[in-house]
């Protein structure tokens, strides 16, 4: 997930008769699709004053939207496809929303921008992705096994978002230009490359047969390892789609993150920090829940992404983009632990030491997690 302001099939079909299927082409062995049918789809239904119940449902199955009410409802923010059918025919209609939930969608403001977006579009269905496919090559585990499909939305909330498999969204309501749009998708499809590349299970430190005296250490294995995971995958994905690319953004969202990556990359005091309190929570007599420290650590301004960031850049200047690549299909922790053996590991301030509790877990982790 971009920092909130957070088996490969074929597209599906068009459920209506607007958008674009761009076909899955070669990224020099890898394939990738980008279907921008349900932002099309949105903005065709803002247009029509008139709009029907059933259009506007016909609209949210689309499977890009589909994905927009996932990315809500794991925001807390909705629940039903009703929900976004009513906030798409209130804003078709000039109608206010509703409700929060409703409001959340921001639809008016989807119709508002709907000039900037469709242009937006435009470029995207212009052979936009070979940027994505170039920067994401060099990084990518085996890549001529890997297909990727990526979803173009407008509303909602985040810039851009995936949820563990080869698929991927790129939200143009919160990228107000062409170059923050694709960085964004840079990160959003790497996140694809990680999902169809590894997929971590976390939760088997709990599932073992722990005794009683050792349900505590179990869970605290288990979200020590999905915190060691997140910090992977979401720093090896921040430097690929790297937001220092966005120097030369004109928009008003790409300037704000491009001076928070300044500021945060001078201060990764301010994320080893966060880390380190964030794991000894976790191992607290009474442990933090795991949702808290997320919510914590990457919205917002997503401080955590920084160290992230910081070891990925470490290890490719080290020892090479094949091992960024590598770090894709080992568990999170061996990704901690591996820029703790580098050289330059603490040698300045652009490689930080890490806490002592962070290193800790990641070693119990690495030894099977018999004790901390």
């Amino acid at each position: 997930m971009m920092k909130i302001l957070k088996t490969c099939l074929p597209a599906l079909p068009i459920l209506l008769a607007v958008g674009t299927v761009l076909p899955a082409t070669p990224l020099f062995g890898q394939n990738i699709a980008v279907d921008t049918a349900s932002a099309r789809a949105v903005l065709q239904a803002l247009r029509n004053p008139d709009l029907t119940y059933n259009q506007a449902m016909a609209v949210a199955k689309l499977e890009g939207n589909q994905a927009m009410i996932h990315e809500m409802r794991d925001l807390g923010e909705a629940d039903t496809d009703e929900q976004f059918v009513r906030a798409l025919v209130a804003a078709a209609h000039g109608q206010p929303a509703a409700s929060a939930v409703e409001r959340a969608y921001n639809f008016t403001g989807v119709k508002n921008a709907a000039p900037a977006i469709g242009l937006l579009l435009n470029s995207i269905e212009s052979g936009f992705e070979k940027d994505v496919r170039d920067r994401i090559r060099p990084f990518s585990p085996k890549p001529d096994t890997i297909s990727l499909r990526g979803f173009v939305v407008a509303g909602g909330d985040g810039g851009g978002y995936a949820f563990g498999g080869a698929d991927f969204y790129l939200n143009l309501l919160n990228s107000d230009d062409l170059i923050y749009a694709r960085q964004t998708m840079i990160h959003e499809a790497f996140h694809g490359v990680q999902g169809a590349t590894f997929q971590e299970d976390t939760d088997h430190w709990s599932k073992q047969n722990a005794q009683p005296a050792d349900l505590t250490l179990t869970k605290f294995c288990s979200n020590s390892a999905e915190l060691f995971k997140d910090i992977k995958d979401e720093g090896t994905a921040m430097f690929v789609g790297s937001d220092e690319a966005l120097k030369d953004s004109n928009g008003v969202t790409g300037k704000r993150i491009y001076a928070e990556y300044l500021y945060y990359n001078t201060h990764l005091s301010d994320s080893t920090g966060l880390l380190e309190v964030s794991v000894a929570s976790l191992q607290a007599p009474k442990p933090v829940p795991f949702k808290m420290v997320y919510s914590v650590d990457f919205w917002g301004k997503g401080v955590a992404y920084y160290i992230g960031n910081a070891m990925t850049r470490a290890i490719e200047e080290e020892d090479g983009p094949a091992a960024v690549a590598q770090s894709l299909q080992q568990p999170g922790y061996e990704f901690v632990l591996r820029y703790t053996r580098l050289k330059s590991y603490g040698k300045d301030r652009a490689h930080p030491h890490l806490g002592e509790n962070t290193v800790a877990a990641a070693q119990a982790l690495h030894d099977g997690c018999r004790a901390i």
